[in-house]
């Protein structure tokens, strides 16, 4: 929110020559419900009531909002309604003070200067509002004079009994050059001065916000709403503050500052997302869907994001995909964050669609995410879905990124890339990982048992003897606990059995594997029917020497 560039200290000249409109106007000001404050300023305009000072105060409240070319029409028909009616420059400084502040928030930094010295060489120094008005104007630009600023409050501190006004203003001069010791400082001693002064705490708060100090900003937005309970800007910060620690505290805070605030379509989007902070889904889809009626093309995309988590949360995953939709397209891409594109991600895949189009979402929102252990689960995630649609050499290819991520990988992470590996046919590369597997965990059979199915299939014929040195590993790791290992060492044992009788045609060490099948499990019947061919085999070759 801006801050407050006027006083209702500062106006106290205007307000005892004007009506009853003027002083509330003033209030607003003060407030920061700038549009009930143009209202009634225009007002009293329309009613040609308007003094300088009334001008001077519209003229203001644009420059607050940042409605430069409003302020300057503003100022310019204030002159001219001034100079028509014979006030002299002296009488109206304040406005011409207004002129010279829109001079230098464009930029003419010497012609404001001008101007301001010319004011202030009219009323002789002697005017605190001027000199309080110069300065605050200083402040407010980035290419004020701030020395200049804070010896004219020091020429004004002298010439008025509002003195709390002067050190808020004071303390606004140090914070725009960010020195926000002395800015506290000064902020203190103008609550010192009026201890109902709200905006002084607010302040405070602001500076501490800036630094990021939760406890402090806190302490000082509690006192300003404890000082002022209708002090509309800390009721604001505050409500955000408990927004995300509190959110029942939050549900006290916004009506309070919905009371207190101007009338803005802002209130309904508050409202809004507090319905669906609490889990009032219903109830925050209604809200939304009055505010797109009476918004348009005009309401802020990120309500269809909203409406996408509520609908989601009522497992209406149609709906949610369809507003998730809206979102980006109607959302600025500067405004995206890993949460859409996981969410979008997350819907797509509920929805069937394509294994491409899903796994790009959450591509998009592993590239959006920032925080390496929500990175790794959607590596995880993505290795997943490819895994599922049976493409496992995409999922070979996350499985390894997954590795690279990781500081300190385990033995699932490397089983989980092998095996993909292997089931996608880089037997040679499955292998690689599996000897890495073997190297880093010796006592368990899962490495040595996937180097020798690896293996057994880049060598179908058996010739080379790729698969036996594994098969003979697996064997000396799976002894340890037969029982748990028994189908391992069947397999090992088979293998090594018909390498051994059809390969080196060593019949008695191919018998030998058969036998220790038997002794694992005694009725394994291609164990019981080769062990009978072996000996028939042997039997004939010693009767053939």
């Amino acid at each position: 929110m801006k801050k407050v560039m006027l006083l209702v200290v500062a106006l106290i000249a205007f307000i005892n020559s004007n009506a009853q409109t003027a002083e509330s106007a003033a209030a607003h000001i003060y407030y920061q419900r700038y549009a009930s404050a143009v209202k009634e300023l225009k007002s009293i305009i329309q009613q040609n009531k308007a003094t300088p000072y009334v001008w001077y105060m519209l003229g203001e409240v644009y420059l607050s909002q940042g409605k430069i070319e409003a302020a300057e029409k503003v100022f310019n028909q204030g002159i001219e309604k001034a100079v028509a009616g014979n006030i002299p420059k002296k009488s109206a400084a304040l406005l011409y003070v207004g002129q010279a502040h829109y001079l230098l928030l464009k930029g003419e930094t010497d012609k404001a200067r001008k101007l301001m010295e010319e004011l202030l060489e009219l009323t002789k120094y002697k005017n605190a509002d001027v000199l309080i008005a110069v300065a605050r104007a200083n402040a407010d630009c980035k290419n004020g004079d701030k020395d200049w600023a804070l010896a004219l409050l020091e020429k004004a501190k002298k010439r008025t009994k509002n003195k709390a006004s002067v050190l808020l203003v004071a303390g606004d001069v140090y914070r725009t050059i960010s020195n926000g010791s002395m800015a506290v400082t000064f902020y203190n001693h103008s609550l010192a001065e009026d201890p109902s002064l709200a905006e002084a705490c607010y302040k405070m708060g602001l500076i501490y916000k800036t630094q990021k100090n939760t406890k402090a900003y806190a302490e000082q937005f509690t006192k300003a709403v404890a000082v002022d309970s209708a002090y509309a800007p800390a009721l604001y910060e505050l409500y955000y503050y408990y927004f995300f620690r509190d959110i029942g505290k939050a549900g006290q805070l916004l009506p309070q500052y919905i009371r207190h605030s101007d009338p803005s379509i802002q209130h309904q989007y508050m409202t809004t997302d507090y319905l669906y902070a609490v889990a009032a889904y219903k109830e925050a889809l209604q809200a939304a869907d009055e505010l797109i009626k009476s918004e348009g093309n005009e309401v802020q995309p990120r309500l269809y994001k909203l409406i996408a988590y509520s609908k989601a949360a009522l497992m209406d995953s149609t709906d949610a995909f369809a507003a998730m939709k809206k979102y980006f397209t109607y959302q600025d891409t500067a405004e995206y964050v890993a949460r859409d594109y996981l969410l979008m991600a997350q819907l797509s895949e509920f929805q069937k669609d394509s294994v491409g189009e899903t796994v790009q979402w959450y591509k998009r929102a592993l590239a959006a995410e920032d925080k390496s252990e929500d990175s790794l689960q959607l590596m995880q995630h993505i290795a997943f879905i490819y895994k599922k649609a049976g493409d496992r050499a995409e999922e070979a290819i996350w499985r390894q990124q997954i590795i690279q991520h990781k500081e300190n990988p385990n033995n699932l992470d490397l089983y989980n890339w092998g095996v993909a590996l292997y089931m996608a046919g880089a037997f040679q590369s499955a292998d690689s990982v599996f000897g890495m597997y073997t190297a880093k965990y010796p006592e368990q059979v899962h490495g040595p048992l996937w180097q020798a199915r690896c293996n057994a299939l880049i060598d179908t014929s058996m010739e080379m003897g790729l698969a036996v040195p594994h098969y003979k590993k697996l064997i000396e790791v799976a002894a340890t606990d037969t029982v748990a290992n028994k189908t391992y060492l069947l397999t090992a044992y088979g293998y090594l059995a018909s390498f051994e009788a059809n390969v080196t045609k060593d019949y008695e060490a191919s018998l030998l594997y058969f036998e220790k099948m038997l002794a694992l499990d005694p009725d394994n019947k291609d164990a019981l029917r080769y062990t009978g061919i072996l000996k028939k085999w042997i039997d004939e070759d010693d009767g053939t020497k």
